[in-house]
């Protein structure tokens, strides 16, 4: 806890993280609610409604969407770690008694914390669209698929994880996003499709963690059945949040900070 406090007060004096929270709380719900009158036009000019709130597919739904707000997240990771190698904050750390270890566990910590609200604010707002917009409502359909909740936060406290190891490794913030944005975009596409034997790629990092949530479009347009995670998805996203935990401690013990 003491470590966490200590994060926390690097961060709350912080006008960005302000502006990124209200930014993140305010956007996700009015996104959600926007989309109660969902429509796609199909050919023929033809105008297909879909309610993306129906119990229990609205928690493959909104956890799916909101996967796409982790990104704000990742950046905002960035930033704060960047930063501290900016203004030097680690070292002063480290000077005042902190040992490397302490300064990674809090950090993890701190990522912790968010992906538990992130996904606390996911399930409060798919809960009440569900609720608001929803038909049928029972305790058995409510929950029948709450699980994806569960997924999301692995998704999210992974993805956050990496960021930290990027931001550990490059220490600049322009650099970490490009350096995030080419290895997600063109480094795994190149190994998936032409370095690895075919089907190695899936089990490549941002992949596994991407696709933890399966796209639930197809079967809201009755071109499927929905799908549910991956079992292997699951455990090897858990191995990759213990590998990048364990790449960020070697890099600390290793850095000359």
């Amino acid at each position: 806890m003491r470590l966490l406090i200590i994060e926390l007060r690097k961060v709350i004096w912080y006008r960005a993280f302000w502006i990124s929270s209200f930014g993140y709380l305010l956007l996700m719900p009015l996104l959600f609610m926007s989309l109660a009158n969902f429509n796609i036009q199909v050919s023929g000019g033809t105008s297909l409604g879909l309610n993306l709130y129906l119990f229990p597919q609205v928690w493959q739904n909104v956890t799916y969407m909101a996967t796409w707000f982790n990104l704000l997240l990742y950046f905002f990771v960035i930033l704060l770690v960047t930063n501290e190698f900016q203004f030097r904050t680690l070292r002063q750390n480290i000077i005042d008694g902190m040992s490397r270890e302490e300064v990674l566990i809090g950090k993890l910590l701190l990522l912790l914390l968010f992906t538990v609200v992130s996904t606390l604010l996911v399930a409060a707002v798919g809960l009440g669209c569900g609720l608001a917009y929803g038909e049928g409502v029972t305790w058995a359909t409510a929950t029948e698929k709450i699980h994806f909740l569960g997924i999301f936060f692995l998704q999210c406290y992974a993805t956050l994880v990496f960021a930290l190891f990027l931001s550990l490794v490059v220490q600049k913030q322009g650099l970490t996003i490009i350096a995030y944005l080419f290895y997600s975009m063109v480094v795994e596409n190149v190994l998936r499709f032409k370095l690895l034997p075919q089907g190695w790629g899936d089990y490549l990092p941002m992949k596994i963690i991407s696709d933890l949530i399966p796209n639930p479009l197809p079967s809201l347009l009755g071109m499927g059945v929905a799908k549910d995670p991956e079992w292997i998805s699951v455990f090897l996203t858990l191995g990759y949040i213990a590998l990048f935990s364990l790449a960020s401690w070697g890099w600390l013990r290793w850095r000359d900070l």
